[in-house]
């Protein structure tokens, strides 16, 4: 059987002279320390500063499990000290998704806009959460604040606010262990038409393509994938797609190599280059 996975997200830089940073550091080892103690539990992170570092020191120091769940393209942006760094290649705060998708409960202490980002993700998941009352932050605005969306997650019976590590400790193990027993699988809710051509423009991976094609006119995969630095056969499937979609065309050479270009007669592609500026 699976470990349970409880997310602990919070503050990412903790200022040791201020009260409520220091209450957060001291809750958030005590929590790492507590459920790397419990045998059949891994704690899940992001980042690798404030409350995490907390976190995991306190996993690290009980023996237990941590991983983390990290932004950007690179493991060793996130904690040193984490047993597992797993890279979302998402950039911004869409990493929230795969940290929160993947917890069977949630302890927040403290934080800001991602913090709250990840609570409202929660509740919308029907996934539990567990919230530190010392720590301030955006933790302390759901059960402070009149705004319209705190007031939806406390009346959501999924938040609930704690005042010290023990408690919170047995609320997420019981939440997590509920949900882990239950399997309850969560589909996307949301479903919104876009047409196959669209979906293949807006891939990163693809405007990087269209950005350099735009540069240099044509371009073989072996070429794309040099200048990218993305693997070859990725490559080649990308170009297969946008050729499928005739976004780009492709003409053989005379050494029997596939050179790829912009499709100038797409409007769709016109559309969308001058959208990225691209088009002068």
């Amino acid at each position: 059987m699976r470990k349970l996975q409880i997310a602990v997200i919070g503050s990412k830089s903790l200022d040791l002279n201020i009260e409520y940073d220091k209450a957060a550091w001291d809750f958030a080892y005590k929590i790492g320390f507590a459920l790397g103690r419990t045998i059949n539990v891994a704690v899940i992170t992001s980042g690798n500063k404030g409350v995490t570092e907390a976190v995991t020191k306190g996993v690290n120091d009980a023996g237990g499990v941590s991983v983390g769940i990290l932004a950007g393209n690179y493991k060793e942006q996130g904690n040193p000290d984490s047993h597992v760094n797993i890279v979302t290649t998402f950039d911004g705060h869409k990493h929230c998704w795969p940290l929160i998708y993947s917890s069977d409960c949630v302890i927040s202490i403290g934080g800001g806009e991602e913090t709250g980002i990840q609570i409202s993700l929660a509740v919308d998941l029907g996934i539990h959460v567990v919230i530190y009352s010392k720590a301030g932050g955006i933790s302390s605005e759901v059960f402070t604040s009149l705004e319209p969306t705190f007031q939806k997650m406390r009346s959501s019976q999924l938040v609930y606010l704690v005042d010290d590590e023990e408690e919170a400790i047995d609320r997420a193990k019981k939440f997590a262990k509920e949900r882990a027993t239950k399997e309850i699988y969560v589909d996307d809710k949301i479903s919104v038409d876009i047409s196959p051509q669209m979906i293949t423009l807006c891939k990163k991976e693809t405007i990087a393509i269209l950005l350099l094609l735009k540069k240099k006119k044509t371009l073989s995969p072996q070429e794309i994938s040099d200048e990218l630095k993305i693997p070859f056969m990725m490559v080649q499937s990308y170009m297969q797609e946008l050729d499928s979609h005739e976004i780009v065309l492709a003409k053989k050479t005379i050494a029997d190599e596939h050179l790829f270009s912009i499709n100038q007669d797409n409007e769709q592609v016109r559309k969308f280059l001058l959208l990225l500026d691209l088009e002068k």
